[in-house]
């Protein structure tokens, strides 16, 4: 689905739900107070038994994909453009704060692209396919100065 066709059904969807809401206040209003208490809370019932439902169905949908995704052997990273004052970094497996676990699965062997066409840097750019940063690392301070040659930092 394109971003365009996304954007019209998601405005479609808001139109339609705008108008349901509007017919249906009409609808309360015209057979009064009490009839349409009874048919709020019947309606009510009905919107929580299919959000259960919707909630379960997107729970268990989500667990089996990730249980059968397998490892990524291609990744691409490209930047086309822009301005970036503060550190950028291009990777495909980055872990920050300690050194994986023993039961972290090993890293699985792939081919990785980092592309850099055009853009203007301001800060250190780091291309890398794996990135660990361990415990005993000197926190990155990157305060966006320029770090020229003869400057001292």
């Amino acid at each position: 689905m394109t971003r365009r066709s996304r954007k019209i059904a998601g405005w479609t969807a808001g139109v339609v739900c705008s108008l349901g809401l509007v017919g249906l206040g009409v609808a309360f209003a015209h057979v009064g107070v009490t009839e349409a208490d009874k048919w709020a809370s019947t309606l009510g019932i009905f919107a929580t038994v299919l959000g259960l439902a919707l909630t379960a169905y997107t729970a268990a949908a989500t667990r089996r994909s990730a249980s059968h995704a397998g490892p990524v052997d291609r990744v691409d990273n490209t930047i086309e453009g822009g301005e970036f004052a503060q550190s950028v970094v291009q990777a495909r497996d980055l872990t920050a704060g300690g050194p994986p676990s023993p039961a972290s699965p090993p890293a699985v062997a792939g081919r990785v692209t980092n592309t850099i066409t055009t853009g203007r840097f301001h800060g250190p750019v780091v291309q890398a396919r794996d990135i660990v940063r361990q415990p005993h690392d000197p926190p990155v301070h990157d305060d966006g100065a320029d770090p020229s040659p003869g400057r001292m930092t």
